[in-house]
């Protein structure tokens, strides 16, 4: 007879199986099987080769919910449901032609009855023994509930890391990536084989090793830390945004096995805050468009001169594009003028540009939007000293229907060209433009007709008025001729007549002047002419006078009177303070521009010299958006230079 320690080695759960055979086995005596039954842990049940249990342990009666005794002689399927009882003995038949002790039904999940119908899982060990001469067999049975459910459990979770969105890893304590899901692979391009024992850090950029450090610190205190965003590198050699979160791993103890990482990635969520980003600026951008819009609208219909309001334009648009130099330009026969800007010194308001030669009037020719990186390289003119010279813009200002002018927007070297929204915002500046200059039409002509309506009211005026009583007093002088006998008071009652005559005359031009609606450039010649003839009583000399470029419709009707009260000015200066023996009065109108001097031989200007007149004429020249200057003759005398430019 076999030792009773061989008996349990083969009757136990889990232990090394020996196969025993028919010849070798020797009978056990029913007495030690009883007490080798009762010393077994599990619960256990012995049956004969038809399926009939011989005997039971307590265990076992306790495990299916029997009475003592009441299992012995019942067929063994009846401690398993009848779905698997043919099944059973098909594995119960197998058993008995190679009895070995081997776990029943290895790979099967097998169920147990208990007496009250309810069912549990199970698992079953199984060995051949000889009693009495018969072969027997011995079923270690031991209930799998808990096992089955932390197998559930773990299969549950595997399932979770596998199909979870997120990337998980595993590393060990010492960082050794130990578990990679298939997330991970999609978002970081890594296969397993090529990252499984890698360090983690090989995933992480240098510069976002500190976040990573900050949460291994958190995870390795057990403490919980918010997920952080950070960079991770991709298989293919760039960097990809995602936050991450560690966890601690541990084996239901206090002691931390390795880590848990949870990468989501972030690109989307990035691509959604840059966009709102960006609608929020363009919403900005849009209110201080409007905003803009609508503040150069009210000076539009503020009756502000055209002057004043193209520079506002210029002001602003340098504020909001971001360009160093605004200017607007305007294409005339004579040249390219610059007539309003900002960002750069005044002195250039007011200069031209020959034709042929600037990008301005390359723009006013094509009437389209014109870009270029430097403007230097696509124009002739000459860039003033310390005038940026980098990315430039040109939009065609429309008049009526046609281009007459350019707005163009120059940064500094090196800065960024126009994007797409600058583009469509300096063209809303453009039309602003036009319609200040069709305002600015519409201003000259309610000023026409307001001078005009003058006209015709001081023209009756002196012809019913003036005139009469000036014909009046001739005629009465004449009469009285042949009352004086005196020589000498007769020679002087009749210059007195010749002047009333002479008077008389000037006084029907002049009404014929105010009477004609176009008064143009030949009546502003024949009034310069008038004006200057006039001063020769208060200089005593007759000043020298030449008209150059000067055509009929060279100078607005509204700019006349202004010219014509600067030479009766400038000429009243050199009769009262000058002292002088010449006086020469110069008019030329060049390139949209036009320029009166007056100059003398007299004593000249001193530097402490105060002089209304000279204020009156130099207001007149800011009112026009033009200049005004004094200084000394080249060989003595003073020279006064009154430029104003011509806009039609």
């Amino acid at each position: 007879m076999k030792p009773l320690s061989d008996i349990e080695a083969g009757s136990s759960i889990g232990r090394t199986s020996k196969r025993v055979s028919t010849e070798d086995a020797r009978a056990i005596s029913a007495e030690l099987l009883s007490a080798v039954m009762s010393l077994i842990p599990d619960a256990s049940v012995i049956a004969d080769v038809e399926g009939r249990i011989v005997s039971v342990n307590e265990q076992a009666e306790d495990l299916f919910g029997y009475a003592p005794g009441s299992l012995a002689g019942l067929s063994v399927e009846s401690l398993i449901p009848e779905r698997v009882r043919r099944r059973h003995r098909l594995h119960r038949e197998e058993f008995s032609a190679d009895p070995q002790s081997r776990p029943m039904g290895a790979g099967l999940e097998l169920t147990g009855r208990r007496r009250d119908g309810s069912e549990f899982p199970i698992d079953i060990s199984l060995a051949p023994i000889v009693s009495g001469g018969e072969q027997l067999v011995i079923a270690a049975i031991r209930d799998a509930t808990e096992q089955r459910k932390a197998s559930a459990v773990q299969a549950e979770l595997a399932t979770i890391v596998r199909s979870s969105f997120d990337a998980i890893i595993s590393t060990t304590l010492d960082g050794r990536i130990t578990n990679w899901n298939p997330a991970a692979e999609d978002l970081l391009g890594f296969r397993p084989d090529e990252i499984l024992g890698q360090h983690v850090t090989a995933l992480v950029p240098n510069h976002a090793l500190p976040v990573l450090e900050e949460l291994l610190e958190a995870a390795s205190e057990s403490r919980y830390r918010e997920a952080l965003l950070t960079r991770w590198r991709h298989r293919g050699g760039y960097e990809v945004d995602a936050s991450v979160s560690i966890s601690p791993l541990k084996d239901q103890g206090p002691v931390i096995q390795g880590f848990c990482y949870v990468i989501r990635d972030n690109t989307e969520r990035k691509k959604s805050e840059d966009d709102l980003r960006r609608m929020l600026e363009e919403e900005e951008r849009l209110q201080r468009q409007h905003a803009m819009a609508s503040e150069i609208r009210l000076v539009l219909l503020s009756d502000a001169p055209l002057s004043e309001s193209l520079t506002f334009i210029c002001q602003r648009a340098c504020e909001f594009v971001g360009a160093a130099v605004t200017v607007i330009c305007v294409k005339s026969s004579d040249g390219v003028r610059i007539v309003a800007g900002a960002g750069l010194d005044a002195e250039l308001v007011g200069k031209s540009m020959p034709l042929g030669l600037s990008f301005a009037e390359r723009v006013i020719d094509g009437g389209v939007p014109l870009e270029i990186a430097q403007r230097s390289e696509y124009s002739q003119v000459e860039v003033p000293e310390g005038f940026p010279d980098g990315p430039t813009f040109g939009v065609p200002i429309i008049v009526g229907g046609s281009v007459m002018a350019s707005l163009t927007f120059v940064r500094a070297p090196g800065g960024p060209g126009f994007d797409t929204n600058m583009r469509l915002f300096a063209e809303a500046l453009s039309a602003q433009a036009g319609l200040a200059f069709e305002i600015g039409r519409a201003q000259r002509g309610r000023a026409q007709m307001m001078l005009v309506e003058d006209r015709e009211r001081i023209a009756r005026d002196l012809h019913d008025h003036v005139i009469q009583r000036l014909f009046a007093a001739g005629l009465g002088l004449q009469a009285s001729l042949s009352w004086v006998s005196e020589p000498t008071a007769l020679d002087r009652i009749s210059e007195a007549v010749d002047v009333l005559d002479e008077t008389i005359r000037e006084i029907r031009n002049t009404i014929f002047s105010l009477s004609t609606p176009n008064g143009g450039g030949q009546l502003l010649r024949s009034q310069i002419e008038a004006a200057v003839r006039q001063s020769r009583t208060s200089l005593g000399f007759a000043p020298s006078l030449e008209l150059d470029g000067l055509s009929d419709e060279g100078v607005p009707n509204d700019l006349a009177p202004h010219v014509i009260a600067c030479v009766r000015e400038a000429l009243s200066n050199v009769a009262r303070h000058a002292q002088a023996s010449t006086a020469q009065v110069q008019l030329k109108v060049v390139g949209g521009v036009l320029q009166l001097t007056v100059s003398d031989d007299g004593v000249g200007i001193g530097s402490t010299t105060r002089s209304s007149g000279l204020a009156n004429l130099r207001e007149r020249a800011q009112l026009l958006s033009g200049t005004f200057e004094v200084s000394s003759g080249g060989t003595g005398g003073t020279r006064l230079v009154w430029t104003v430019p011509i806009i039609d």
